[in-house]
């Protein structure tokens, strides 16, 4: 057996040993070294009802915020074109762009959105609340919804007034922000939205199409896409499972939010997104613009620490430092959606993990992995 033939099984065994212990639904993993892909597989089930399916690296799955990386991937596209600089306000594409505090959001630049500095409060609700199906998310008991509401600070009028990703920046001009612009780190998921507004105002095109024709397809990434209605009809595509009674939640969709957590996408496509990232593809983006997205732009906050006194967030990517080896990953989940992209550069190693249940089971995989290809 070769050493990286070993390495695989160990890793195989190690997932079907965890996900029995944990009682996981299913879950896809692929690992990149170098130029290939050596692993993509699935382990368990993609669906429990009404009968059981087989997950495979192909499976349609949400991937959650890890959409962002998307969406930053096309604003570092305009940079390159010198359509928009990153260090360039929001208001000069946006002059509609504001917050209660208008002198100080005058100066938010795309970085200040792109690595979470902008000052903005870490949750607003209002890109997640705006789903089709929020009703459905919130309604374990008759007041599920409007407490969600109330906690957001929401109405449902302020729902009602969002048909489009424009009116999601106009919202902002209720926020009041928590800290000086660039002076601080809230990860608000919302802001994404802003940044695909502003791509459609710069291009006059639609994010998702200039995604697919400038990405996706390049990279041959045909199990990716934002409309949910294809995941939901595609016989190979995940359900999630809550809790240990693995009660199926509502189908993640919300095309208006798609940049911010509403793409799918598959193991085996992820891991060529890696490639592209680890590699570099200059038909897409220069090399130089992949790492400057790699670079930290501000530590992270301490509940998003986890004991590490150096994790920062760069361009929607959270950097880091284990066992030595600097890493780069994102991850995103959502009621029973778990998804992990992770990368050790100076191993050319990368991790894909999609689960369909929740808890932490896919950073275990992933520590796992890497543990495995540091030890030599």
């Amino acid at each position: 057996m070769t050493i990286l033939k070993e390495k695989l099984s160990q890793i195989t065994n190690y997932i079907d040993t965890t996900l029995n212990e944990h009682g996981g639904i299913g879950a896809a993993v692929s690992i990149v070294k170098d130029s290939e892909i050596v692993f993509s597989q699935g382990f368990g089930h993609s669906q429990i009802q009404p009968v059981n399916k087989s997950i495979d690296e192909d499976t349609m799955m949400s991937i959650q915020s890890i959409s962002k990386n998307f969406m930053a991937l096309s604003i570092m596209q305009l940079v390159e074109d010198k359509k928009v600089s990153l260090h360039d306000p929001v208001v000069r594409f946006l002059p509609y762009f504001r917050t209660k505090e208008k002198q100080q959001s005058d100066t938010i630049t795309i970085r200040h959105i792109l690595s979470h500095t902008a000052g903005f409060p870490a949750d607003l609700g209002i890109a997640n609340m705006t789903a089709p199906n929020v009703r459905e998310i919130f309604s374990d008991t008759p007041t599920e919804f409007q407490e969600a509401l109330d906690h957001y600070k929401l109405t449902e009028e302020d729902l009602n007034s969002i048909t489009s990703r424009e009116d999601i920046t106009r919202w902002f001009e209720n926020v009041e922000l928590e800290y000086p612009v660039g002076k601080g780190w809230n990860y608000c998921t919302d802001a994404y939205v802003i940044l695909a507004d502003l791509f459609e105002k710069v291009t006059g095109e639609c994010w998702e199409t200039q995604l697919r024709d400038s990405v996706l397809t390049s990279l041959n990434m045909e199990r990716t896409t934002w409309k949910p209605e294809t995941v939901e009809s595609d016989a190979n595509s995940a359900r999630y499972y809550l809790g240990k009674d693995k009660v199926e939640t509502p189908f993640p969709q919300h095309p208006l939010s798609a940049p911010i957590g509403y793409l799918y996408s598959s193991a085996c496509d992820l891991a060529k997104y890696l490639l592209f990232h680890l590699n570099g593809e200059p038909t897409i983006l220069r090399t130089e613009y992949i790492k400057e997205m790699q670079e930290p732009v501000h530590l992270v906050s301490k509940e998003w620490r986890f004991g590490s006194e150096v994790r920062s967030y760069g361009l929607a990517w959270f950097t880091d430092m284990y066992k030595g080896y600097k890493v780069v990953e994102h991850g995103g989940g959502q009621m029973a959606v778990r998804s992990l992209i992770s990368m050790v550069p100076e191993l050319n190693l990368g991790v894909v993990v999609l689960l369909n249940f929740d808890g932490t089971v896919h950073h275990d995989i992933c520590d796992k992995i890497i543990d495995t290809f540091i030890d030599n």
